[in-house]
């Protein structure tokens, strides 16, 4: 890769990096917006997801105490049985209608977190952990992106933000090792992406430490609606885009 690709692929991780450590999810909101622009989509998302999986184990281990699994669990079983599922069926399925119907996801996700975000409490049952983890897991398995819902899930069943922090974090990895795996067997990571992935994990590490920085100093509910702009900005691009 030429490094006029890996300069734009490093910003981009460490912008992705920044966002997930800060507010516990949308890395791949940030690096699937641009990433399938300078490669394949699978591969686009093979990378991203293997990338953030280091992200979410390092948070996790370092938080490790203030998981909640009894609270993530009911929602976290659907999700991975469903994503798992999905993603191996997403591989027969053109990028191009992939990478638009991302747009229109991150133009719904927007919309939904400025309307509804203040308004919805979900509460942690098994009923509630079903729905929303069989949701989950299908916007998983399409886009390698969970983390809204399952910040729906589980923001109202924590006590504080660094538990909500360190459990949306270990769900994450859980679901981000198995998307790896699936990755691996399809193809779309090889041994050939290995200086790009080298160059991701040292734009991850400044990007995650970065984040955590801000979560620890910024009220997330200010910074994600400066997120949830950007991302609602960056799925229109995306659809305008693929139509013109």
């Amino acid at each position: 890769m030429s490094l006029s690709v890996l300069l734009p692929v490093m910003l981009i991780i460490l912008t992705g990096a920044c966002v997930q450590s800060a507010l516990g999810f949308g890395a791949t909101m940030v690096t699937m917006g641009f990433l399938p622009l300078l490669m394949d989509y699978g591969k686009a998302l093979g990378l991203s997801i293997a990338l953030v999986t280091i992200s979410t184990a390092y948070i996790s281990v370092k938080y490790r105490k203030q998981i909640q699994w009894k609270i993530m669990l009911p929602f976290l079983i659907p999700t991975a049985v469903i994503c798992g599922i999905v993603n191996f069926l997403s591989a027969k399925v053109s990028s191009d209608v992939m990478y638009f119907l991302l747009g229109i996801m991150f133009v719904a996700v927007s919309i939904f977190f400025f309307v509804f975000s203040n308004k919805i409490r979900i509460r942690p049952t098994i009923t509630s952990g079903t729905i929303l983890g069989t949701i989950c897991g299908i916007s998983y398995g399409l886009f390698g992106s969970g983390g809204p819902m399952a910040a729906l899930y589980l923001l109202p069943a924590t006590k504080d933000k660094t538990e909500y922090l360190a459990t949306i974090q270990a769900f994450l990895f859980v679901n981000n090792t198995m998307i790896v795996i699936i990755s691996l067997v399809l193809g779309r990571l090889d041994m050939g992406d290995v200086p790009m992935v080298g160059a991701g994990v040292v734009a991850l590490l400044a990007g995650t430490l970065l984040g955590l920085r801000i979560h620890d100093q910024i009220p997330s509910e200010i910074f994600g609606k400066v997120i949830y702009s950007f991302v609602g900005i960056g799925g229109i691009w995306i659809i305008v885009s693929r139509l013109l």
